[in-house]
């Protein structure tokens, strides 16, 4: 049934969390929008999260920040077939610069992720481990310019599936965490992210409170026209 008539936004999209509870994403046109330019001048950064998929079809993002299809920066639980993939871009897919991962993530087990860049060295984490790195990044999010399609379980390209599954605790920092730091996030310290912290431990609804301090509530959205 349409979740208009018989999902009442006030009971949606909440969970059991790895900490607390979790933004849950049915894989249907279900994701959450951040504000415009959530990433705008930062050079170094970490962005953090707890995810728990029940499905990882091929390129289906955890974040997926930019303006369209040639200006973007995501993070796939499988890329194309392949393993977990940060990419950053401000020419389009060919020029994207990529840090790979080993592997997929556990189907319906929370598992913890987090990218960081430090200068030009960019570092993939599962789970507190190092999985990837770069040490070539040198496209930043302040090249993307003023972002304005900020999406948590959405890719920029309309073919790429949604997210099917949970995410909690979704940090974006304007520092490179340490190995140290990132391993503490894993080990079930909630995240500070100092630009935006997502708890989605509301007890509901279509408003992601922003715990930064800096106001920049998410949005969740569904298309009321399809079935959850």
């Amino acid at each position: 049934p349409p979740r208009s008539t018989l999902f009442p936004y006030t009971t949606l999209f909440r969970s059991p969390g790895a900490i607390g509870t979790a933004l849950s994403l049915c894989g249907n046109n279900e994701y959450a929008k951040l504000p415009s330019g959530i990433v705008s001048g930062l050079h170094d950064f970490t962005i953090s999260a707890w995810v728990n998929p029940s499905a990882n079809s091929a390129w289906s993002r955890v974040f997926d920040f930019g303006t369209g299809t040639s200006d973007y920066m995501f993070l796939t639980l499988n890329a194309g077939g392949g393993p977990i993939r940060f990419a950053i871009t401000n020419s389009g897919a060919g020029g994207e610069q990529q840090i790979n991962g080993t592997a997929e993530l556990p189907l319906n087990t929370w598992s913890h992720v987090a990218v960081t860049v430090s200068g030009n060295t960019g570092t993939l984490y599962v789970d507190g481990k190092v999985v990837g790195t770069n040490t070539n990044m040198t496209v930043h999010p302040a090249d993307l310019g003023t972002t304005t399609q900020n999406y948590l379980g959405r890719s920029q390209f309309p073919t790429d599936p949604y997210l099917g599954g949970d995410l909690d605790d979704v940090g974006i920092y304007s520092s490179a965490l340490s190995a140290d730091q990132v391993a503490t996030l894993a080990s079930g310290q909630p995240a500070a992210g100092d630009v935006a912290d997502y708890k989605f431990d509301e007890s509901g609804g279509a408003t992601a409170l922003d715990s930064s301090g800096n106001g920049r509530d998410a949005t969740i959205a569904s298309d009321p026209s399809q079935p959850r």
